[in-house]
């Protein structure tokens, strides 16, 4: 990979904790500077993986259909009301 140079602005304090931690992992800013960009990179440009939804759960979709006027969250309050004895 052939290099370039780049110069990069930034408050002292954070060229002093980069200059540290590049000591502590015996390697430079810009290898860990290339390091980062790259990770970065390669994070974006990963495709998110599809959430696997368990045989059960799949066999059950669709088996009921709410109306459009649903209240999950009514719903949620009267059952467990009727749980724990309170009214609802």
């Amino acid at each position: 990979m052939s290099m370039s140079k780049l110069t990069l602005t930034a408050p002292r304090e954070v060229i002093k904790l980069a200059k540290e931690q590049a000591k502590r992992e015996k390697t430079s800013v810009s290898a860990m500077f290339a390091s980062y960009v790259l990770a970065k990179s390669r994070l974006q440009d990963a495709k998110p993986r599809p959430n696997k939804i368990a045989p059960l759960t799949q066999s059950l979709s669709g088996l009921i259909t709410l109306p459009d006027d649903f209240d999950e969250k009514e719903f949620m309050s009267e059952l467990m009301s009727a749980k724990h004895g309170g009214e609802s």
